[in-house]
């Protein structure tokens, strides 16, 4: 099988998996919905972001080390140094901010999320456990175990904060959600990989002194990419309270689903793809996997904010509807965050690690800037702030790839195609909506006839403005099936 079926097959088992498992997992939150109100969601909310700082912090760059070096130089000697730097730092930190839990969460102007950091800490500590043997499997383009994992990981959270809202655990009932969900992922992942990541060598500093050089640039560009990503969320709560902070979260968590289930998924079976690619053939590449990106994640991001009203009016209840104006704004992000994401991944094949750091940094400071700025004119001018950073960090990106070889007018034509087509889809649902509004039919009809629409549209303009991407798609799911028959 070729590098680019294999890496697609490794891509649709990843993708397949995690919006069956995210599809559970949103209907989970609907119904949690009914049973604990914005202000524990929020709450809750922002203990785990806290405890996931900490994470982020103690995250020094060692998975993509694995990755990148662990192909060239001696495997077993990168891979336990590695996994002893990202174990030990992780359990410290988190240890520490277990501690003090209370003093953290006075930071964030919260009374209540101390009582979550503790258990909390430890959900984080086990999933840690197989962060290393997690990018094992992605090196090798093994992605159906981390696959499988995912998905029942969502399901198994679904269930059990489910469970427990509804025997009145409050807030906690997201937290054994957490629990649950981590602890089945660890194990998945730690049986799949098997023992070899266990395997000892002596320790050497000038090893750990590499790893950690390599690294530092990675650790300071992950920490400021997952602030951008939840740090907003802080802001909000410390802006507008507790209530305020369970809208957003939610707005911002189905904002994501494209990004994070769809383009996400892509984003890590690249890497590894580009790596093993030689460097002169990485640019052709590039301008693939953008255009195929696109053409897959646009419709979807540009659909869900389109249908966002009616979908929340249906799904949610009263105090909830604040939801859907946040929804329609912050769509923006699963645009411009998976052209990052690919441009990334081809920028880390070449270990510009620098760049990215920077390219991060910019973003959050723009973003947390941005929506202390706008803060006065409400909440939802603040999301507007977020949807500027996303926006801004994509476009410098690919300003910054555009010197190492790939076409312009092929990676530009890439975005922009699929773009045009969104907005004929965009077009036709509006019209559709303009033309049902009085028929007096159930909403939810209405809005699943609004979906039809609007995807008949997308495909039939794709298959024409997209000709070349099309083809290609259709292509590598037919040599991917093909494969698999036989």
């Amino acid at each position: 099988m070729s590098l680019a079926a294999k890496a697609a097959r490794g891509a649709i088992w990843s993708i397949l998996s995690a919006v069956g498992g995210r599809v559970i997992g949103v209907i989970g939150t609907l119904i949690i919905t009914r049973f604990l109100d914005p202000e524990a969601i929020g709450e809750v909310g922002s203990a785990l972001i806290i405890v996931l700082t900490i994470n982020w912090l103690t995250n020094v760059g060692f998975g993509q080390y694995v990755i990148v070096r662990g192909r060239t130089e001696p495997g077993p000697e990168v891979v336990w140094h590695a996994s002893v730097a990202s174990v030990g730092l992780a359990w410290l930190g988190l240890a520490l901010v277990a501690v003090l839990a209370e003093p953290v969460a006075s930071l964030v102007d919260s009374d209540q999320a101390g009582q979550y950091i503790p258990l909390l800490a430890l959900t984080v500590g086990i999933r840690r456990l197989a962060a290393i043997p997690e990018k094992l499997l992605i090196r090798s383009l093994h992605f159906r175990a981390i696959s499988i994992a995912y998905a029942l990981g969502e399901v198994t959270y679904a269930a059990v904060t489910v469970a427990f809202a509804a025997g009145g655990f409050g807030g906690m009932a997201v937290v054994y959600g957490h629990l649950a969900h981590y602890v089945l992922v660890t194990v998945i992942i730690l049986a799949a990989a098997g023992r070899g990541w266990l395997e000892r060598v002596p320790l050497r500093m000038a090893r750990f002194r590499g790893m950690f050089h390599y690294g530092w640039p990675l650790a300071i560009e992950a920490l400021a990419s997952n602030a951008s990503r939840y740090w907003c969320k802080l802001a909000v709560r410390r802006l507008f309270g507790a209530h305020a902070t369970g809208l957003y979260g939610l707005a911002y968590n189905l904002a994501d689903i494209p990004a994070i289930y769809v383009g996400e998924q892509i984003g890590m079976v690249l890497l590894p793809s580009l790596a093993q690619l030689e460097p002169s053939r990485r640019p052709r590449a590039l301008e693939r996997s953008t255009a195929l990106l696109s053409l897959i994640i646009f419709p979807m991001a540009v659909g869900l904010g389109v249908v966002s009203a009616p979908l929340i009016e249906l799904v949610l209840s009263d105090e909830w509807q604040g939801v859907a104006p946040l929804l329609t704004i912050l769509v923006v992000l699963s645009v411009f965050r998976p052209i990052a994401w690919v441009v990334s991944s081809y920028l880390l094949t070449q270990e510009r690690n620098r760049p990215l750091m920077f390219l991060e940094i910019g973003k959050t400071a723009v973003l947390l800037g941005g929506m202390v700025a706008l803060s006065p004119l409400g909440i939802a001018w603040a999301a507007v702030a977020v949807g500027i950073a996303f926006g801004l960090h994509a476009i410098v990106s690919v300003w910054l790839v555009l010197r190492d070889g790939p076409r312009p007018e092929v990676l530009l034509g890439g975005f922009l195609r699929p773009l045009v087509a969104c907005g004929a889809m965009a077009g036709a649902v509006l019209a559709m909506r303009g033309l049902l509004a009085d028929a007096g039919l159930h909403a939810g009809l209405v809005l699943a006839l609004e979906v039809v629409v609007g995807g008949a549209v997308y495909v039939g303009v794709a298959l024409i403005v997209c000709r070349e991407t099309s083809r290609d798609l259709l292509g590598l799911l037919k040599d991917v099936v093909g494969r698999r028959r036989d």
